[in-house]
């Protein structure tokens, strides 16, 4: 298996350590906000599964909020994510994709309303690729041990933190054919314990219940 990272990570690198043949494609090699950009790569390295984990985070509340930054958090989280799922479909449409969301995404945020709003979307969005019969997953990490993580929360007890290693496996798990497409795999830390869940890919039917009018 040949895996094609786009975003570089202390996730990514964790990935690597499993599948050393793995190709991490860094911000400045492609920025997931081009899509000429993914086409190019696409071709040149012929990856057999992709993992996304190019993303950004800013700290900042509404109201006093650099309105650049929250768009970039759109744009980089959820519309790149848009534009790499769209490049990978006309390349190989059977190439197994993994996006990395975030538990933020499944819950409102103090100071990461971008955030949060950026990785909702994303984890609907691998939903909806999962219906139109692509294979996508979405993996929502609570803490976890990363550069980004210590930017954003300086001094945090990295005892309540994941570790890469334990997010990474979850990526292979994906490809071994442990979830099912479109799946929303919750990983996270309550205190020290690791606490884990999986919400299915299409949780509408059994969660919602709708019925027609009248």
């Amino acid at each position: 298996m040949k895996v094609l990272i786009f975003g570089e990570s202390d996730i990514g690198l964790a990935v690597k350590s499993i599948f050393p043949t793995t190709e991490i494609i860094s911000k400045e090699a492609c920025d997931v906000r081009k899509p000429q950009d993914i086409k190019a790569i696409l071709a040149r390295h012929k990856p057999t599964a992709v993992v996304n984990c190019a993303g950004v985070s800013n700290v900042q509340n509404v109201k006093n909020s650099n309105m650049d930054k929250w768009i970039e958090e759109i744009e980089v989280n959820l519309i790149g994510s848009y534009y790499l799922a769209r490049e990978i479909i006309s390349f190989n449409p059977k190439i197994p994709m993994v996006y990395l969301a975030s538990v933020a995404g499944m819950y409102g945020k103090p100071n990461h309303s971008g955030y949060s709003a950026s990785k909702s979307g994303l984890i609907t969005f691998v939903q909806s690729l999962a219906m139109e019969g692509h294979e996508a997953y979405a993996i929502s990490p609570g803490r976890v041990n990363t550069k980004m993580r210590e930017k954003d929360f300086p001094g945090e007890d990295i005892r309540t933190r994941l570790s890469t290693k334990e997010v990474a496996v979850i990526i292979q798990k994906c490809f071994e054919g442990n979830y099912k497409s479109g799946d929303n795999i919750v990983i996270r830390k309550r205190g020290f314990r690791k606490l884990s869940r999986i919400d299915k890919g299409q949780p509408w039917k059994a969660y919602l219940n709708v019925q027609p009018i009248n």
